[in-house]
């Protein structure tokens, strides 16, 4: 997988697909700097502080990993995606670009406007159509047709669902406030209600709602998809909740086999239940 990861974005299929300024600082590293960002970037936790190639290098490297994911379920092509919460990131945009050759379809209910803004420069050399709607992922029946998609991919989203629950009744407008500087803030709050054992009043709602309605747009015998990482530099951050973040995949796992919601669980060789988590509808 690390040869294929560092193929792909060292001038490869991924490569092409970047917007020509990241194009040429990735040109400037060196082989060994991409394999070191690709192994960072793929272990679970993700090792130490992140460094410039891992930054430059995350995205395209979870990319390559989510192609493989769709490679392994031998879903559609062409095929519908729709991912709750894409926020700025686009490896999931990119996956199906390259899996269906531009030819499947993109939706995204992606509730920040900032983030969304910075998405769609990052898209310039995708030829996938994709759609960008500014809503919450919980009211995707109102805004999109039931039993329409292949696969729902929650890219590192349960987290941000889950700080949007209980940010927004502290008074965060989570529809226009500038994420990253603010998003210390809603983790503390989202730490302060899992150490009160409060999550039951407002973030799994939300979740479960977000679970459910993306199981309703997927077809039948399609996939909802998970995936979650955190860095182990965090650890040792006071007001980090780290074994919140990395229960998060079989957190949610739980609350949706309470839930009995009509999913099963199918496994992915190679990847830790952990970290990701394959339902079949």
């Amino acid at each position: 997988m690390i040869d294929r990861v560092v193929e792909s974005v060292s001038g490869g299929e991924v490569w092409a697909l970047l917007p020509q300024a990241l194009q040429a600082e990735i040109a400037l590293l060196s082989r060994e700097e991409v394999r070191e960002a690709a192994i960072r970037t793929l272990a679970r936790p993700q090792p130490g502080s992140v460094s410039q190639s891992g930054r430059l290098l995350m995205n395209p490297c979870l990319a390559v990993q989510w192609l493989s994911v769709f490679e392994e379920l031998e879903l559609p092509r062409p095929m519908r995606v729709y991912e709750p919460c894409s926020g700025a990131s686009e490896p999931v945009i990119l996956a199906t670009q390259m899996y269906t050759g531009g030819l499947g379809e993109y939706v995204t209910l992606n509730l920040n406007r900032p983030l969304a803004a910075q998405l769609r420069p990052k898209l310039t050399n995708v030829r996938l159509p994709v759609t960008i709607i500014e809503d919450y992922a919980q009211n995707a029946p109102s805004r999109l047709t039931s039993a329409s998609f292949d696969v729902a991919c929650f890219h590192h989203a349960i987290n941000d669902l889950l700080q949007t629950a209980v940010s927004e009744p502290r008074g965060m407008d989570t529809r226009t406030v500038d994420w990253w500087p603010n998003e210390r803030t809603m983790i503390q709050w989202l730490a302060e209600e899992w150490r009160a054992g409060t999550l039951h009043l407002r973030a799994r709602p939300a979740l479960m709602d977000a679970v459910r309605f993306a199981s309703d747009l997927v077809k039948p015998g399609g996939f909802l998809l998970f995936d979650h990482w955190t860095w182990i530099g965090h650890r040792e951050q006071e007001w980090f909740p780290w074994e919140l973040f990395c229960d998060m995949v079989p957190l949610t796992r739980r609350w949706i086999q309470e839930e009995r919601l009509p999913l099963v669980e199918r496994p992915l060789p190679g990847l830790d239940p952990q970290w990701w988590m394959c339902l079949q509808r």
